[in-house]
């Protein structure tokens, strides 16, 4: 049990024993201060929620070197999460001690960054520090996470439809403006649904060209010190055997007897050296102007001998145009400043949309995207078209059609027909 004492400098101290037996003590004005306190301590040390009063003077910076040097996870992840905090966290909160961080200073925060920064990067932002104060609230440092309840700004983007190439359009418009030897990383995300990192990571080992098919074990990662090889995917599921179409298995070929009996540990798409592709290298030099010679992003026209006009929208929208004397020149230019377009992974998206438009079983479609549940499938990668109350009222119309009557025949008004057999 604890008690109150009055010191000889007039005020009162409430002691007390922590759970490893060691004497704690606190100065309060009052008795009656001392004493709330010291019932607060007991009934928390009776629940087993006990946290010491001085222990919240750690330091938000210092704990934070403490949890990073916690955590097990992937380089990339390691990376990100440390430049968030250097860049956004530790700024404002790193001399902070734990006990001092509040609710509204939270939420001040958070609000204030939503002024500069993009909602979805705030939401990071918040997150990470959140998950450190829960951390700390679990090492019982402090007794509550004060970053509970705080209202983040609103991310529109997400509001936003996302971008679906029509069949019509990737095999009639954008896989001709690929470069040959790119077409098959393009062919595998739109025609077997794999992330980059899948199509990065894909060796031959994990491709079968009898059974037209391909496994998903081993994904690239890049790092700032370059490109990891890790030998699993993102989930459990999504370790997975994908069936290849046609038009992929024929890429797939070409790639296969242009190598000449590649080792099974050989990268199926590499650059010109046989290491991984860069993601940020392929789009800038691959993707974007792809997508200009396809019509996909901005617009290039010859408008006459040796003059071409480039024109494309800047982020507010507003469209800039110059003349170039060589197309190249123009597609650079367009890919290097025009906003918007396509993203490599709206083919993944592209892929799961055309399944379920097909009738694919969401089941199936699942277990080839590699989600652990339906609802990611449903929710992330399919879409409402564009003419769905056609579809709906065709589809009800269809089966409403074919439980009529035949023609001429009308059913009486006390539901028997003529020859008194029930309807």
């Amino acid at each position: 049990m604890g008690f109150v004492r009055k010191t000889p400098a007039g005020t009162f101290r409430a002691c007390w024993r922590d759970p490893a037996g060691g004497q704690k003590s606190k100065s309060f004005r009052t008795k009656r201060e001392a004493n709330a306190f010291l019932a607060e301590v007991e009934g928390s040390l009776n629940r087993g929620t006990y946290v010491n009063p001085h222990a919240g003077r750690t330091r938000f910076g210092d704990f934070t070197q403490q949890w990073l040097a916690t955590r097990a996870v992937e380089a990339r992840t390691t990376e990100r999460t440390v430049s968030m905090l250097r860049t956004h966290v530790l700024p404002k909160w790193g001399d902070w001690p734990l006990g001092k961080v509040d609710f509204m200073s939270v939420q001040e925060w958070v609000t204030g960054l939503g002024r500069e920064l993009a909602p979805a990067t705030v939401a990071k932002c918040y997150q990470l520090m959140s998950m450190i104060l829960k951390t700390a609230v679990q090492a019982r440092l402090i007794a509550t996470n004060p970053a509970e309840g705080v209202k983040l700004p609103r991310d529109r983007s997400r509001d936003v439809k996302p971008v679906t190439i029509s069949r019509e359009d990737f095999f009639g418009r954008l896989l001709p403006a690929v470069p040959p030897r790119h077409r098959g990383i393009v062919s595998a995300a739109a025609g077997a649904g794999l992330r980059w990192g899948e199509c990065a990571g894909l060796t031959w080992s994990s491709v079968d060209l009898d059974r037209a098919s391909l496994r998903v074990v081993q994904v690239a990662e890049e790092t700032h010190g370059g490109i990891v090889l890790r030998p699993y995917p993102k989930s459990r599921a999504g370790v997975r055997t994908v069936p290849l179409p046609g038009f992929l298995l024929a890429v797939l070929r070409e790639l296969h007897a242009a190598a000449d009996e590649p080792d099974p540990r050989t990268l199926v798409f590499r650059d010109r050296v046989g290491r991984p592709l860069r993601r940020s290298n392929f789009r800038r030099r691959i993707w974007l102007p792809s997508l200009v010679r396809a019509g996909l992003l901005g617009q290039v026209v010859n408008t006459g001998p040796h003059r071409y006009r480039a024109t494309w929208p800047d982020r507010e929208g507003i469209e800039w145009s110059a003349e170039f004397t060589t197309e190249r020149e123009a597609v650079a230019c367009v890919a290097a400043k025009a906003v918007g377009g396509m993203r490599f992974h709206d083919l993944r998206h592209a892929y799961a949309t055309w399944l379920v438009t097909d009738g694919v079983p969401i089941n199936l479609v699942q277990r080839v995207m590699g989600h652990e549940q339906a609802s990611t499938t449903l929710n992330r990668y399919t879409h409402t078209p564009d003419d769905y109350a056609a579809r709906v009222l065709e589809a009800f119309d269809r089966s409403a059609a074919s439980g009529l009557p035949p023609t001429g025949e009308t059913p009486s008004a006390d539901g028997f027909d003529g020859d008194g057999d029930d309807l």
